[in-house]
């Protein structure tokens, strides 16, 4: 058997040719170490690929040795042999996968959202390489920025780029570089943007023509989402300092929605630092369309301010940027007289340059700053730049609520005996990307009225820390500080002490800020303000956690003697094993024959604002796939009428749930509670099939064998090398399962099962414990109750 049979060269990795070749992965790398003739890798970005007809000529000559080979590998099968007969094994799970999808997508072979992310991992995997040559990485973003901004905006001139090769000579290659850089300083200047992206895509050194048109060919149908992806990656990727890297999104959601008390209060917004414009941009993504908006920004960084250009441009928002200062208070007319409603800012601490220049006309509302710092210059730039009951929200330095100096000690004095502070919120360290710095979000009013105390909120523990990368805030986590911001302003549904998410809240009266020498750091008041209960309340609270630890002990004893009853052994020495060390009567089948897989619905199809609170039918989203199960607490709900419209995507009990696109968690089996809801977008839905009444795999079997850290590997590596990871349908079902007959799954599942159960309640326990011993500590420790 040869290659002459397959019909494309495809660029696999180690973990894929182990798969296909019925090897362990370290098999592979051994082959690479010790045999020189073995197929050179080629490089994409961090990972190494290799070319399947290379692999398969050097297989070739490599018999399976007999103990290793399967019943029906005859003598002298190679394991080129067994990778060839694999993939028309795969290719065969791959188009009926793709059929299913097809069917579930409307249209296509591939939903749009996964053909979009296919594109993205092309253009930002082997393309890269390929375009960039010795340029720097930048530079090729700058290229992708580009054509997607010029696509998106409706530029003319993004209609006439060429889609098919035309030309060969290094002339024409260099010469559609100019095209594309030049289109797209064109579309920036005439939005008053100052150009700069030829320079950039200039320096690339392609290949040749046709892979140039094929990055183009690649960015049609890329949107405002994969752009916003694209900016994030120049951000992480550019190696910024301090005075540029980019706010994090879930920062900047926070941000903006803890700020804007309502719509009408956000209709003219201002970043005096736009970086990236990722302020204005979140503005304009929540708010545009809704109420008319009028966008301004500065940036003294031009490279940036051209990317806030561009992406402003996408929302069709009026935007004015400027090529402004690091230090805007020592020009001279400052202030200007322009004011606006919202300020959202993360302004440099101290930049070079933006120190505060000594000077006599220039008049700080809250004194002047101190020669070597300029965090509180931003801060009055910020409030004289607010429209009367405008409101601000300014990344600052921990420091800036604790330090000692003088001076600044005075300006924070005059900022909250005026009522300029309303609330301070401790962040998390690590949230942006290439730093380490850890921050406080200044929340500020322009206001004749001083508020009678200032919330702080201390939620430095919230955030999920990745293996590698910055810590990033949930949506949960985002969602709930938000909640407590708005339910304190409002004067309804907040209580003092530890929130739904975690963290903690109090709201500190004057009087006590004045006591800690106007100290704004949340943690100087936080173990102070922990209760407000009286004290026949707090014993009452106390005793409901101590029954609550009573039950869970209970339910503890009664899951640990199920498990104590548990009985298995070893398998017996007679039992007969198959080539891959699995009994005879077992099988290893590629997940797709076992289960229909289905990818939720586009995001056309189930769009944000297509889900409340208000609904009547629930949506499963990623966050809530937790430790196998269904966490149903704060889920969207959709209407009658788009439920009808997405009946296809109903759930049904022994339905198991997978991430299709973003971090990949446990899956998760559905209950018979959840029976009939929806899943969303990101995620798959794999049902058993079935054969004469009888599933082909006992969903709990199926779980746990998901679940498994081997093979949860084996999910993160398909889905990486994407700007967000994503897991396709095709691929997932490529996955091969050791398959025991059904009566010895529901026996594996029955005893995992007991085991889980006695996990929960081991955890439950220790929660329970946990809640009682901070419900105590919390009126111990402020008086309220007194051990006897």
């Amino acid at each position: 058997m040869d290659d002459t049979d397959l019909s494309d060269d495809r660029l696999l990795s180690r973990a894929e040719l182990a798969t296909l070749a019925g090897v362990m992965r370290p098999a592979v790398t051994n082959w690479q170490r010790r045999y020189k003739d073995y197929p050179e890798p080629v490089r994409t970005g961090e990972a190494e690929l290799f070319s399947l007809r290379a692999v398969l000529r050097w297989l070739d000559s490599r018999q399976i040795p007999a103990r290793a080979r399967a019943s029906d590998e005859p003598a002298g099968f190679t394991y080129a042999d067994r990778i060839r007969r694999n993939i028309v094994a795969s290719d065969h799970a791959r188009q009926r996968v793709a059929v299913l999808s097809d069917e579930a997508a409307g249209s296509g072979l591939l939903s749009h959202e996964e053909e979009r992310a296919r594109q993205l991992a092309r253009l930002l995997g082997p393309m890269a390489d390929a375009v960039r040559g010795g340029a720097s990485v930048t530079d090729y973003l700058s290229l992708l920025l580009s054509l997607v901004f010029l696509q998106v905006s409706g530029s003319p001139r993004s209609v006439t780029l060429p889609r098919t090769v035309q030309a060969r000579s290094k002339a024409a290659t260099a010469a559609l570089l100019q095209e594309i850089g030049e289109a797209a300083d064109e579309a920036l200047r005439l939005r008053g943007v100052p150009p700069g992206m030829r320079t950039a895509i200039v320096r690339l050194e392609p290949r040749g023509y046709a892979d140039v048109v094929e990055v183009i060919r690649l960015t049609d149908g890329l949107g405002i989402d994969e752009f916003r992806q694209l900016v994030d990656q120049f951000g992480s990727r550019a190696a910024l300092p301090s005075r540029e890297f980019f706010t994090p999104r879930a920062v900047v959601r926070l941000m903006r929605d803890a700020a804007v008390g309502a719509e009408d209060s956000a209709r003219g917004v201002y970043d005096p630092y736009a970086r990236a414009g990722e302020m204005l941009d979140g503005v304009a993504e929540r708010f545009g369309g809704v109420v008319p908006l009028t966008l301004r920004g500065e940036s003294p960084q031009r490279g940036t301010l051209r990317l806030a250009g561009m992406n402003l441009a996408l929302h069709g928002v009026p935007v004015e940027l400027e090529a402004g200062t690091a230090a805007p208070w020592n020009e001279h007319g400052w202030p200007k007289r322009h004011r606006a409603d919202l300020i959202l800012t993360n302004p440099p601490f101290n930049a070079h340059g933006a120190v505060p220049k000594a000077r006599e006309d220039i008049d700080w509302p809250y004194g002047p700053p101190p020669p070597g710092s300029s965090a509180f210059a931003w801060l009055q730039h910020v409030l004289v730049s607010l429209k009367d009951e405008g409101r601000a929200c300014v990344v600052m330095p921990v420091s800036a609520g604790t330090s000692t100096d003088v001076r600044e000690r005075e300006i924070r004095s005059r900022l909250v005996e005026d009522g300029a502070v309303e609330c301070i919120v401790a962040l998390p360290p690590q949230l942006f990307s290439g730093a380490q710095v850890s921050v406080c979000l200044w929340f500020l009013r322009r206001s004749e009225v001083v508020g009678e105390e200032i919330l702080f909120v201390d939620a430095r523990d919230l955030g999920d820390k990745a293996a590698r990368g910055p810590r990033v805030l949930s949506d949960e986590h985002v969602g709930a500080v938000t909640s407590t911001v708005r339910a304190w302003r409002r004067g309804t549904g907040f209580r003092p002490g530890r929130q739904s998410a975690g963290h903690l809240a109090v709201a500190a009266p004057l009087a006590a800020v004045r006591s800690a020498g106007y100290s704004l750091s949340p943690a100087d008041y936080v173990d102070r303000w922990m209760s407000k209960a009286s004290p026949a309340d707090a014993a009452t609270e106390a005793a409901a956690t101590k029954r609550a630890l009573s039950a869970a002990r209970r339910r503890m004893k009664t899951v640990d003697a199920a498990v104590d009853a548990l009985s298995y052994g070893p398998l017996p020495l007679a039992t007969a094993l198959s080539y891959d060390g699995l009994p005879q009567d077992w099988r290893r089948v590629p997940l797709g024959e076992l289960v229909d897989i289905m990818a939720g619905p586009s995001y056309t199809r189930l769009p944000a604002d297509a889900r409340s609170a208000a609904g009547n039918l629930r949506v499963v989203m990623p966050k809530h796939l937790r430790e196998g199960r269904i966490d149903d607490r704060d889920m969207e709900k959709v209407s009658d009428d788009v439920a009808r419209a997405l009946t296809r995507f109903r759930l049904s009990s022994g339905d198991v749930l997978c991430v299709r696109s973003g971090a990949q968690m446990l899956p998760a089996l559905v209950a018979k509670a959840q029976d009939g809801w929806l899943f969303s977008t990101n995620l798959l839905r794999l049902r058993a099939l079935e054969a004469e009444g009888e599933p082909l795999v006992f969903p709990g079997y199926l779980l746990a064998y998901l679940s498994l850290p081997e093979t949860m590997h084996w999910l993160k590596e398909q889905a990486r090398g994407t700007a967000v990871p994503s897991l396709s349908a095709a691929t997932l079902a490529l996955l091969p399962v050791p398959l025991p007959p059904l009566a010895h799954q529901r026996r594996i599942s029955a005893v995992l099962d007991a085991v889980d159960a006695q996990i929960t309640a081991h955890r439950e326990l220790i929660q329970a414990a946990t809640h009682h011993r901070s419900t105590l500590a919390a009126h111990l420790l402020t008086g309220v109750l007194a051990p006897e």
